[in-house]
């Protein structure tokens, strides 16, 4: 079962006048799935959602709370004004909660090694996984402190992933890796020129300085 709650309201202003709600501070949405009757329309305090969601995301399930209801939901699409980036409308989708769904959860990358010899190139920040809801995870963790030589690479098939979830992203999908440093051919011949040149320099300061000590 979902372990966190948020509070909402049971929205009564639908349609064009749903701008008054917005001026209020508060965000339009609806809840929605094979668990519930139609549709449910609901709003949310704006500033307490964001920081829910930042939070949390997309693959987080939790207790959506009203007056006279509430379901176990997962914020499924959250709706953004294309100027000011801020949330306009949210759909919480309400799943059977013993029936598999499909969701895509964040990875998050952890103990990068300072030694690495390249550079770490991160090539998905997400997976697809399949689980009971309650089994969703919120975030995929990857310890990359084995990555250190160009080639070694962490791909889906690497992955542990918590007992009843399987993923759903192809196996063989790379998930990060280390990449060699491409140098121009300029660089490369002015770093062998400069390698090659220390040792006549380095014979040169000597004999000044022998010659100094004379």
């Amino acid at each position: 079962m979902a372990s966190q709650e948020f509070a909402a309201q049971r929205r009564t202003v639908i349609g064009k006048k749903v701008k008054q709600l917005r001026r209020q501070g508060l965000v339009p949405g609806i809840v929605y799935g094979p668990v519930v009757a139609g549709t449910v329309p609901v709003s949310v305090d704006r500033r307490e959602f964001l920081k829910f969601y930042q939070t949390n995301g997309h693959s987080t399930l939790f207790v959506l709370r009203w007056e006279d209801g509430d379901q176990s939901v997962f914020i499924r699409e959250v709706q953004q004004d294309p100027v000011r980036r801020e949330p306009i409308h949210i759909d919480f989708f309400a799943p059977n909660l013993l029936m598999p769904v499909r969701a895509i959860v964040p990875i998050a990358f952890h103990n990068q090694n300072n030694a690495i010899d390249g550079m770490l190139a991160e090539i998905r920040n997400e997976v697809e996984v399949e689980a009971l809801p309650a089994s969703i995870p919120h975030q995929i963790d990857i310890d990359v402190s084995a990555l250190v030589h160009p080639g070694d690479a962490i791909r889906v098939g690497d992955l542990t992933l918590p007992d009843g979830v399987t993923a759903v992203t192809a196996e063989g999908e790379t998930i990060v890796q280390i990449e060699a440093v491409y140098q121009e051919p300029e660089e490369a011949a002015e770093e062998a020129a400069e390698v090659a040149a220390t040792p006549e320099e380095t014979a040169g300061e000597e004999a000044t300085a022998a010659e100094a000590d004379e």
